[in-house]
């Protein structure tokens, strides 16, 4: 009978700890959530729009026309994106025309494009990061 309550007694401060530890994480995923909802001035101001973008893609005789916008970290990051804006335009260029046709084709290979270009820029700025990238401008040929 010993050997019971001594399970009993060990199960309940497990449960109790995991409880707990539930509590406390679980108001700073909350804040978490409530400081990454950003204004449409907040947006405006971290935000960058690329120029209408021409180019080929991989598959033969189709080209792609596009343009994004991309909402970074800070206002430190949009200075240096605004700085290198030919390294952006090359990113956007080279990774548009690593898809073929078929690929972009639909709500999947935007979200495909947009995925891969956060993580492709997120490789040309040294500051901050890439918090998301938004197709604004999208027609395929």
């Amino acid at each position: 009978m010993g050997k019971i309550i001594k399970i009993i007694v060990a199960f309940v401060v497990v449960a109790a700890i995991g409880a707990g530890a539930y509590l406390y994480f679980m108001p700073k995923e909350e804040k978490a959530e409530e400081h990454k909802s950003l204004s449409a001035e907040e947006i405006a101001e971290m935000s960058i729009d690329t120029d209408i973008i021409t180019t080929n893609l991989a598959s033969a005789g189709n080209f792609g026309v596009v343009q994004f916008n991309i909402l970074l970290s800070d206002k430190d990051t949009k200075e240096e994106a605004e700085k290198r804006t030919a390294e952006v335009r090359a990113a956007v260029i080279s990774t548009v025309a690593s898809f073929t046709k078929e690929e972009l084709i639909g709500e999947s290979g935007i979200s495909m494009i947009e995925e891969e270009l956060v993580t492709r820029l997120a490789e040309v700025f040294e500051k901050g990061t890439v918090e998301r990238v938004l197709v604004t401008e999208f027609k395929l040929q």
